[in-house]
């Protein structure tokens, strides 16, 4: 994972006003969740202006119950959640919490440019409960773990893709989730930012 994939240089004030006008968009501000509101069922897709598209608005949305996985568990959360308990994800829940995709030259594993989709990851933290900390601890399948700061997940709009290209990411192909940056919408450093875009995720531990 220590390709660097490229970066566009933005303007701070656009990129100020690109993270607001996307987590607006998306419901996924921090300290908001609880004024989620509006019709379930999907809408027609906006673009957004930092290059990420909405396809699909939450019908799973914090403070709802989470239903029982009836496909494979693809994703554990576990820590500071409200119900002290762990919550084991699948495919069709996490897809509920929201769809976005974004387009991004991935040199680090696909080798050329493709199109993501999947659910914010702030709107996963606050769907499945989390109350606070300051630290995601996160763990893919072959026991590679990198710590993402809590910062990374409100400041920008870290996606937590299950698809690639409208394919699901099979393990052979990265997946079946995977943590993807907006890299080439602002200015982060690949020495730092690289790491954190671990694929083949099976936990996130919030502390």
């Amino acid at each position: 994972m220590s390709t660097t994939p490229s970066r566009r240089r933005t303007a701070p004030a656009l990129v100020a006003a690109a993270a607001v006008a996307l987590l607006a968009l998306t419901g996924c501000a921090s300290g908001q969740a609880a004024a989620r509101s509006g019709p379930a069922g999907s809408a027609a897709p906006s673009a957004s202006p930092t290059g990420y598209t909405v396809v699909a608005q939450p019908t799973l949305r914090p403070g709802d119950p989470l239903p029982e996985p009836t496909g494979t568990v693809v994703l554990t959360v576990s820590g500071e959640l409200a119900g002290g308990k762990a919550v084991h994800l699948d495919l069709a829940t996490i897809e509920k919490m929201g769809l976005v995709e974004y387009s991004v030259d991935d040199k680090q594993a696909e080798g050329h440019r493709v199109t993501f989709r999947g659910v914010l990851l702030r709107s996963l933290l606050d769907t499945v409960g989390a109350t606070g900390g300051t630290t995601l601890h996160t763990t893919a399948i072959n026991d590679y773990a990198v710590d993402i700061p809590m910062s990374d997940v409100d400041q920008y709009p870290v996606m937590l893709a299950t698809s690639v290209d409208g394919q699901r990411m099979t393990v052979e192909r990265y997946g079946p989730t995977r943590v993807v940056y907006p890299t080439d919408s602002f200015d982060l450093d690949p020495v730092t930012y690289d790491p954190r875009w671990i694929w083949q995720l099976k936990s996130l531990e919030v502390e």
